[in-house]
């Protein structure tokens, strides 16, 4: 991994955090997510537009690709809602990143997307994601099926699955588009994220449209309540960074270990801002995500 990709990730962790923030403080629901899919491409339009890529001239395999990553999208936004409604930002945000870690890492393996990462690397990972998973726990004692078998643990599985589909598919969209004539990798970001996000919006819409709840829902989110176009401009932005990132690394799987950066950064907001509780295995937690984020660099 490049310096360059280093920094982009390190900024999009920040924004990454504060959207799920933003999120579990407001009112975390599918109309809140639609209105969040249009703010995050509404801004980047003219970009799009401009960025000299001939939407026609794109494989049949780009438009299959992308619309497996609105269907994981949805699966994510699914699983995100409901798991923020039933559970802490302390437990729903660290589990729903850590299982991706290494479900990204199998899948690249099992269909050979990029260079096999290196026995530190792999094991760094796993040291990500155990520390991922004691990090929400109260006590080590904790540590039990039981404790797991939860709607809540149901919905993290969720989103981690969503979160591993689309990282996969994204990045080899990344990669054919990298071979399509564009004004630069940027404009090639913009035009990909702008078309995702308002593929995200029409998929969103469509299933909030078929439940009267959501569309009374859908109009405070978009009409009184704009935390929705706030959280949506953050993880724009944030996703951006992490595709010119993946112009830099060799094997996606590290940038996925590497987005895990935002954890310590959602904890802390959960501890100093939701008052949640500061125990050892949080502490713990911490220092093996550090830890395995630094062997990942080796």
């Amino acid at each position: 991994m490049t310096i360059v990709a280093f920094l982009f990730i390190a900024a999009s962790v920040f924004l990454h955090a504060g959207w799920n923030f933003i999120s579990k403080k407001s009112n975390p629901s599918l109309a809140f997510y639609t209105v969040m899919a249009f703010a995050g491409g509404a801004p980047w339009i003219y970009f799009a537009i401009t960025s000299g890529i001939d939407a026609a001239a794109l494989p049949g395999k780009f438009w299959i690709l992308f619309a497996a990553s609105i269907f994981f999208e949805v699966i994510y936004m699914v699983g995100l809602a409901y798991g923020y409604k039933l559970g802490d930002m302390s437990m729903v945000y660290p589990l729903g990143r850590a299982f991706p870690v290494l479900f990204v890492t199998i899948v690249t393996l099992i269909f050979g997307l990029g260079k096999i990462p290196s026995a530190c690397a792999l094991t760094g990972m796993v040291i990500v994601a155990v520390g991922c998973i004691i990090l929400p726990m109260t006590r080590f004692r904790d540590f039990s099926f039981k404790t797991y078998c939860s709607k809540v643990m149901l919905f993290i599985m969720v989103i981690s699955c969503g979160t591993t589909g689309y990282t996969v598919v994204d990045s080899i969209s990344m990669k054919i588009l990298k071979g399509m004539p564009a004004q630069s990798d940027i404009h090639r970001s913009l035009f990909f994220v702008t078309l995702m996000q308002f593929g995200l919006t029409l998929a969103l819409l469509l299933i909030v449209l078929c439940k009267k709840q959501w569309r009374e829902e859908l109009k405070i989110c978009a009409f009184k309540d704009y935390q929705g176009y706030l959280a949506g401009f953050f993880s724009a932005v944030a996703y951006i960074l992490v595709l010119l990132a993946m112009n830099h690394v060799t094997n996606v799987s590290y940038v996925q270990v590497f987005r895990q950066m935002s954890l310590p950064i959602g904890v802390f907001a959960g501890i100093f801002i939701l008052k949640e509780p500061c125990t050892l295995t949080k502490i713990v937690g911490l220092i093996m995500i550090v830890t395995g984020l630094i062997m990942n660099a080796f």
